[in-house]
């Protein structure tokens, strides 16, 4: 599956991937059967969550990355940008995988635990004092919540995959992660002021 990006905050991050065991059967006497299971079977409740969740991120981060373009200097402005463009792409295959799936609408991705929320409420009030900067102010804060929220996604990642079944969702997760990783490389060099760094 053709995927773009996805360039994380993970201070948009809501609840972390838990994921549960797919319960599709499959016939482990019939290789053929057991893939084609993995391939066109449905998601499990838990791999359907990890596509909201992802679904989610990409439409904070295309928010972050046009707020980006309004407040930011030059270079972040054009980071900005690629963040849209990179999110914009990866939802579209979001989207495409969770009909493949056989999912109508994606669930609404909430915090599960007091730690999910407690997190969320801070990058909220992160996001809200952002809108009220602008310039190097604001290239400070938002590059930092770039870096961090990069991170932490990248670790999400990795959990999900010990735990995903399904063979398209496996091979989308892992697509994901050199673009997580460029985005977060991306920041952390326009951090030190190089205006280079989007690419």
């Amino acid at each position: 599956m053709r995927f773009h990006a996805l360039a994380v905050c993970a201070a948009l991050a809501l609840p972390a991937f838990a994921l549960a065991d797919d319960k599709t059967p499959t016939d482990k006497t019939t290789d053929k059967t057991t893939d084609k299971t993995k391939t066109t079977g449905k998601l499990a409740d838990a791999e359907v969550k990890t596509l909201a969740h992802v679904h989610h991120v990409n439409q904070m981060e295309i928010d972050m990355g046009k707020l980006a373009q309004q407040k930011g200097t030059a270079a972040v402005k054009r980071y900005g940008e690629q963040l849209v463009k990179d999110h914009s792409a990866n939802d579209k295959d979001v989207l495409a995988l969770a009909k493949k799936k056989g999912v109508a609408k994606l669930p609404v991705d909430v915090p599960d635990t007091e730690a999910d929320k407690a997190e969320h409420k801070q990058m909220m009030d992160d996001m809200a004092k952002l809108k009220t900067q602008k310039g190097a102010d604001f290239d400070r804060d938002f590059l930092n919540m770039m870096v961090a929220g990069h991170e932490k996604e990248m670790t999400k990642a990795d959990t999900a995959l010990t735990q995903v079944t399904d063979t398209d969702l496996k091979d989308f997760l892992t697509a994901m992660k050199p673009v997580l990783q460029r985005h977060a490389d991306s920041a952390r060099e326009l951090q030190k002021g190089n205006a280079q760094a989007v690419r």
